[in-house]
């Protein structure tokens, strides 16, 4: 009886109510108070029924994901752009999609570069995804400007140390403590090139519907959150296996 009555409610919770033409006006009324009169004795009816709603959700989001996954697999990475650290031959992939300054990156961070420097064979693919904020975005560019002087991860492990809140003079006095070309690393910043990256990263997470930092794909494995050493060294593992 009790699973009867979780389905009716949870029927009534997803679909349009009573919205069929074979019951009389009465007999939808009856309904109604039967289902009325049920939840207010069992309230926790509700609530199983929501969560078995959530949990539909989220299967579906997780299925959406996976195929937007496969169909956008070979969209990743822009050839001579996208900036690539670890072992560009890797067997394993892992792209990473972060701001910098989200916390949680910046605490993941040293954790991240262990498990690719200590791997060897890992493909470490970073992703700028400036989401909070004006000086995320100047970061951004900046990054992307100095890997076109050749100074990516020296950059990029700069302003993952930086404390407290980002600022365009920061950013610049990070970029010239590093010997970077000041004037050129400026020009780049809004050069096509860096415009193509900035650009298609969003739209990668958009179709991926990720929509927060630091957020990582391991093979066929969407990994939302900071993840510690641990779940990463065991996604890779799994890949590894599947490979």
């Amino acid at each position: 009886m009790r699973i009867l009555i979780l389905a009716l409610s949870f029927f009534l919770l997803t679909q349009p109510l009573l919205a069929d033409d074979n019951l009389s006006t009465g007999q939808q009324d009856e309904v109604r108070e039967l289902v009325r009169d049920t939840l207010l004795k069992n309230p926790e009816i509700l609530m199983e029924s929501m969560q078995i709603l959530q949990e539909r959700q989220e299967q579906a989001k997780a299925e959406m994901q996976q195929k937007a996954l496969t169909a956008l697999k070979d969209k990743m990475i822009i050839p001579g752009i996208t900036p690539i650290g670890g072992n560009p031959e890797g067997d394993v992939t892992m792209i990473e999609f972060f701001d910098y300054q989200c916390g949680y990156c910046k605490r993941a961070f040293p954790g991240v570069m262990e498990v690719v420097n200590n791997d060897k064979n890992i493909k470490y693919v970073l992703k700028e995804f400036a989401i909070l904020g004006p000086m995320s975005e100047v970061a951004a560019r900046a990054a992307l400007a100095a890997q076109m002087q050749g100074k990516y991860m020296d950059f990029h492990t700069a302003m993952m140390t930086v404390r407290g809140r980002l600022s365009e003079e920061k950013i610049y006095k990070t970029a010239q403590d590093l010997g970077l070309d000041l004037d050129r690393l400026k020009t780049d910043m809004k050069s096509d090139t860096v415009n193509q990256e900035i650009t298609s990263t969003r739209q990668l997470a958009n179709l991926l519907n990720i929509t927060g930092t630091p957020a990582f794909i391991i093979g066929d494995q969407i990994m939302p959150g900071a993840m510690p050493p641990e779940a990463l060294i065991e996604a890779v593992k799994n890949q590894r296996e599947k490979n």
